[in-house]
């Protein structure tokens, strides 16, 4: 204050002085220059030196006025603002707060306003996903990584800070969303467990992947569906108190499809459009300038994907900056003050006082109260106050209502409804029950607190009870009905048109299903139906729905509402497809379902198959046919396939559907026996002798409906009559197979059994199987070889004298500094497993695409003929594995292999009885080379 004050003088006396020689004020100095004469007998009264002309400055009393936080008058003259020191930005105004507010719940809003950085200045909790580009496996060394340098900056710039990785290779956005939100959802590696982790600051490394139109987790991802899977990932972290990061897209060519490259560039636009001052925009800054939307050569490792050591220090640079500039230091605050008020024309009051400052939100009850907030430094100046904002809901501000809890109630019973309405500044005048939603309903008193409701049909209803206060305002609740049957049992109908066309007690799906998938669901049963997929309907043009049919009695009544039949979904399929669905539905129940339509033309009979079972109707002027299937039995995903097609007898053949309805009935059908089935007792056959397979089956409580032979372990084989109960192999070659019988009965429940046969070959002398890991993996059969075959070589040497070596260690190029792996996933590719599960969940690899000797095969016979079979599996992709023997070239997919390998057969075994093999990878994107196991077979001669 004693600054302003010296100021006001200065410049008062500055103004009075104009014209006076040699008179210069500078601050609390005076400088004379000519005479000057000072007049004064007052003792501690403030006040101003005022001249009044002729030489003469006479002392004047001074009252300053307080005109809010910015500005102070003295009495009679112009107002003067200041600013005050302090805060974050030092002789400037502390900045005010942005104030926000949002719905929780019904019951709860979020005030939120500045985002605290004690978030990263102290004790962070950092969590990181992403796909390769988040893991830190292509740099050099993970230090050098994206995640690697974060994880050094936190350490540098906080005490007890945490960063956790949850990237993963090849994950995409719908892997990262909350849990349940799809299918291809990590519940290890996504947003719900990064948050669980208490994780505050969450940093996305936006994928690549949702691009690739080869993505094993649903292919590519839209940029529609990619933005709406980031927007629920930021809000997760919203109501977590969390704060999302993201990084812009990143240039990536290794994708053939330039409207994938294009896709990332317009991804980076709307990333930082939608999170601005929260986005790492990287894009441009990796591009390489003379070719759009590729990587720059010199950022990137060589597989045209992934940023190498100076690439990713580019991006981390960009990451730093978003993340020191978005949490400034605000050790200098001391409190947040929140006040309210009821109305704009009264004064604001204190709410709540905030004493720590890393706060940044308050979650309250609903109102319809207005808020602001400030900010208090610890050296006692302070901010202006924040924007307004009103409530979001209905509380202390006016008007309040609670319309009760929902309720069930089951027919013939009289639904009663009870309101309570409450106004702390006023009084409730009338209240107003009004239906929402739902079939027929009367309600008895719509004017009246307590009303009844009568004659209600099964299904959901919403009531909302209205109420008035003395000054007008209002305020409304509402209560969720479910009306059930009497045998308590589910049910749901639905109807079908072209535009929305909502019929009293039905769910309407409206639409071109050959346009995309439809679908609703009855929030009373929770039974849904949908069209299953565009491609299951056949259009008749541009259509395949039509409304504004004529309606007419048939003579046998109407077997569903008259309104209903006014509009349809057609196919013109004339074979059976399965275009709509049932879910929803109680596993084990048994279900009535009828479907119906109907048409203006001539013929239309509609055909409808669930499962085997056909039924057909002449949609025609039809108002009392449907196709009625009673006593279904629910399997056990809860969902039912219905076929509806257009029947051959048709010369124009549409199959219409006006409706489906579905009732569950009370019990449950049996619960089905499943078969049981014997593929008979292991053999040993020696070649050139045929194989004959031979199961026997029964069913308990049915019949045996179907036989499949398969080959689940083994390599060549070929099953002469695999859907029989006997049946001959032809093909095979020595070794140990695994043949599984399975069986089906009438009801669709199945069992499976497994015979061994080991094939001798005559013309084998001696065999060796080698399988390779990091740690000791053992499989009967096979001599296991382990380790890093770049830090050591590895060798081992089967009972017959075949042995195996990895060569030398430069031969092999690591990865983080390791060319081994183990426990991956293997799955069966459809043709069962060459080598056992157990050996293609480990494996050795280099990471190089070019052909080097780094496998070889010694203990052979010289001058004898053999055969080498290699084979790999992986989980990323891609990895297109080649292998090469005395200058033959062989290639398989390594992904998730199960049956495919490089076979040299004939081989000529040298005079030093050793064998070269190089496996490498096909190209850089390919990444690396894989060996999972060898097999040797010497023959005879």
């Amino acid at each position: 204050m004693k600054y302003i004050l010296c100021c006001l003088f200065a410049i008062l006396m500055l103004c009075q002085a104009k014209g006076q020689s040699g008179l210069t004020v500078k601050r609390d100095t005076v400088i004379i220059k000519n005479e000057f004469v000072l007049q004064n007998s007052s003792r501690l009264v403030p006040g101003i030196l005022f001249n009044n002309g002729n030489g003469y400055t006479e002392f004047k009393k001074m009252r300053l006025e307080n005109l809010g936080d910015t500005a102070i008058a003295i009495t009679g003259q112009d107002t003067i603002r200041f600013r005050g020191g302090g805060g974050g930005n030092a002789g400037t105004e502390p900045f005010p707060l942005i104030l926000s507010v949002r719905s929780l719940n019904g019951s709860q809003q979020q005030l939120k306003w500045w985002k605290a950085p004690d978030d990263l200045y102290t004790v962070p909790r950092v969590g990181i996903l992403g796909g390769s580009q988040g893991t830190g496996d292509y740099t050099s060394i993970p230090a050098n990584s994206i995640s690697g340098r974060l994880t050094s900056y936190i350490a540098s710039v906080t005490t007890g800070g945490a960063v956790t990785n949850y990237s993963y290779p090849g994950y995409n956005t719908r892997k990262m969303m909350p849990n349940g939100a799809n299918q291809w959802v990590d519940n290890n590696r996504n947003i719900t467990k990064a948050l669980a982790d208490g994780n505050k600051i969450i940093i996305l490394v936006t994928p690549s992947n949702d691009a690739d139109p080869r993505n094993q987790y649903g292919g590519v991802t839209p940029l529609t569906e990619t933005m709406a899977n980031i927007a629920a990932i930021e809000d997760a972290c919203n109501r977590a108190g969390a704060t999302l990061l993201v990084f812009s897209g990143f240039p990536r060519h290794d994708f053939p499809e330039q409207s994938a490259r294009i896709q990332q560039l317009d991804l980076s636009n709307l990333l930082l459009k939608k999170f601005d001052g929260r986005c790492a925009y990287v894009y441009k800054l990796l591009e390489d300038p003379a070719n759009p939307y590729q990587l720059n050569p010199i950022l990137e490792r060589g597989d045209h994907a992934h940023l190498n050591d100076q690439g990713a220090a580019v991006a981390f640079a960009v990451l730093r900056d978003v993340l020191t500039g978005y949490y400034t230091s605000n050790t200098a605050i001391s409190k947040y003050v929140l006040q309210r008020t009821l109305s704009l024309n009264s004064p604001f009051v204190e709410s709540q006082v905030f004493t720590t400052p890393n706060v940044n939100y308050a979650n309250i009850a609903l109102d319809n109260n207005f808020y602001r907030i400030r900010y208090f430094n610890r050296d006692g100046t302070y901010s202006s106050w924040s924007n307004v904002v009103q409530g979001v809901g209905g509380g202390t501000g006016g008007p309040a209502v609670d319309a009760g809890p929902d309720q069930t109630v089951t027919l013939p019973a009289t639904l009663s409804l009870s309101a309570t309405g409450s106004d702390p500044s006023g009084n409730i005048t009338s209240y107003v029950w009004t239906k929402q939603s739902g079939g027929a309903a009367n309600i008895t008193a719509p004017n009246a607190a307590q009303t009844t409701v009568t004659g209600l049909e099964a299904g959901v209803y919403v009531f909302r009870c209205t109420v008035t206060n003395n000054s007008g305002a209002q305020a409304y609740d509402e209560v969720n009905v479910t009306v059930a049957t009497a045998s308590g049992n589910k049910a749901a109908k639905f109807n079908f048109s072209v535009t929305q066309r909502q019929v009293a007690g039905y769910i309407n799906l409206y639409g071109h299903p050959h346009l995309g998938v439809l679908s609703q669901t009855d929030p009373a049963s929770g039974i849904g139906l949908n069209t299953v997929a565009a491609s299951a309907w056949a259009p008749n043009g541009a259509a395949s729905a039509v409304e504004n049919l004529a309606v007419v009695n048939d003579g046998g009544g109407f077997v569903v509402d008259q309104a209903t039949l006014s509009s349809a979904f057609f196919t013109a399929n004339n074979t059976a497809v399965n275009n709509l669905q049932l879910t929803g539905l109680t596993p084990g129940k048994l279900v009535k379902i009828l479907v119906t339509g109907n048409a203006v033309s001539s013929p239309r009979y509609t055909k409808v198959a669930i499962g085997s079972d056909v039924k057909e109707y002449n949609a025609t002027g039809n108002s009392s046919k449907a196709a009625t299937f009673d006593n279904i039995t629910v399997p056990a995903d809860g969902k039912i396939n219905i076929a509806m097609y257009a029947s051959t007898t048709s010369a124009t053949p549409f199959g219409i559907a006006a409706v489906v309805t579905v009732e569950e009935k009370t019990g449950e059908a049996p619960v089905n026996q499943p078969p049981v089935v014997n593929a008979g007792n292991s053999q040993t056959i020696t070649l050139p002798a045929t194989l004959s397979l031979s199961a026997t089956a029964s069913d308990p409580d049915g019949t045996v409906a179907s036989y499949t032979w398969t080959k689940t372990s083994g390599v060549n084989a070929v099953i002469t009559t695999p859907n029989a109960a006997t049946t001959t192999v032809t093909g095979l070659t020595g070794g140990t197979y695994v043949f599984r019988c399975t069986v089906t009965d009438d009801k669709g429940a199945t069992a499976f059994s497994e015979v061994q046969v080991t094939v001798v070959n005559p013309n084998v002398a001696k065999t060796a199987s080698f399988n390779f890991s990091l740690g000791s993996k053992l499989v009967a059969g096979f001599v296991n070889v382990n380790g890093n075959p770049h830090l050591a070589v590895l060798s081992g040497t089967s009972p017959s004298g075949i042995g195996v070596n990895t060569i030398a260690t430069n031969v092999y190029v690591h990865n983080l500094n390791e060319t081994a792996k183990d426990n991956l996933s293997v799955v069966d590719d459809g043709g069962g497993f060459i080598v056992p599960s157990a050996v293609l969940a480990n494996l050795i690899f280099t990471a190089s695409s070019t052909p080097t000797d780094n496998l070889q095969v010694t203990g052979l016979t010289p001058g004898k003929h053999c055969k080498i079979t290699l084979t790999a599996n992986a989980v990323s992709t891609p990895r297109i594995n080649r292998v090469r023997i005395n200058g033959a070239v062989q290639e398989f997919n390594a992904v998730q292999n199960s049956s495919k390998a490089a076979i040299f057969d004939n081989l000529v075994i040298p005079a030093d009885g050793k064998i070269n093999i190089a496996f490498y990878a096909k190209d850089a994107s390919s990444y690396a080379g894989l060996a999972s196991a060898v097999i040797i077979e010497e023959y005879v001669n």
